[in-house]
């Protein structure tokens, strides 16, 4: 059960979205805010100094309460770098970091997803993502290791970059599209060792399959995104523009073998 500091800071959050604030807006007094919540000043104050120190809210001495960081635009769908996928500016420094690659036997429902034999080996890969020094997601790679057998190696070196273009440049393995689920539910204990959050907080699991234009499976992928900090934007492609990136790399390779003959 929440304490009502967790749930003040619910509260809080839940406000801002409600109002659609952005960045620099004033929040309510903190008087305001104890009456809305229904709570004690001194729980509304405890709860504005935990969202200060996440860099939610920035608290000026004399003046109020504002929000100190809009929501980012998460684009998951959107086929390219995470960076052009979270519509970030100039300002904002993205870093990955890589907790582990290991070898290993599939699991029975990761084999079905990649289209692999029951036990085939395979490459988990997970990282960590950090905005502005924070970190905000968690992702998992499960990558057939028939497809990139030494990834390891190459993964332990890639400082910078990404792990799709590496798979693209090293291994011809490009994505064209993927297929996603999206379920918001509770943080679990790992989670919330690895994106520093509170008892109670929620985090968003987008999970799926890369696959290339030739409906290869490149990549069974799981990210974990810190829910507070994201706000999810999903568009579809038209099926003429799936069966054209299709037909454009069946072109493509007719031409090379002919050009081989």
């Amino acid at each position: 059960m929440k304490s009502l500091y967790e749930k003040t800071i619910a509260f809080v959050l839940q406000y801002i979205d409600e109002k659609k604030l952005s960045e620099g807006n004033q929040l309510p007094t903190e008087a305001q805010l104890a009456a809305l919540a229904g709570v004690s000043l001194v729980t509304v104050r405890r709860a504005l100094s935990e969202l200060s120190a996440q860099a939610v809210v920035r608290r000026e001495q004399g003046r109020g309460t504002f929000v100190a960081r809009p929501r980012v635009n998460a684009e998951t769908t959107k086929i390219g770098s995470l960076r052009n996928g979270l519509h970030l500016d100039a300002r904002s420094k993205l870093q990955s970091r890589v907790l582990g690659c290991v070898a290993r036997v599939s699991l029975v429902e990761e084999a079905r997803r990649l289209g692999l034999s029951a036990g085939a080996m395979v490459w988990e890969v997970s990282r960590l993502r950090i905005l502005n020094n924070r970190p905000v997601i968690w992702e998992l790679s499960v990558i057939p290791k028939i497809l990139a057998p030494d990834l390891g190696a190459y993964l332990r070196r890639l400082e910078k970059g990404s792990l799709y273009e590496l798979l693209d440049t090293v291994y011809g393995l490009k994505e064209a599209r993927e297929e996603q689920t999206l379920l918001s539910r509770p943080a679990l204990t790992r989670e919330h060792e690895l994106l520093n959050l509170m008892n109670f907080e929620w985090v968003v699991e987008v999970a799926g399959v890369s696959l290339s234009a030739q409906h290869q499976p490149i990549d069974a992928f799981k990210m974990i995104f810190v829910a507070k900090a994201f706000a999810f934007r999903l568009e579809t492609a038209p099926s003429f523009f799936v069966e054209a990136v299709e037909l454009a790399n069946t072109s493509r390779i007719k031409k090379v073998r002919q050009s081989s003959n």
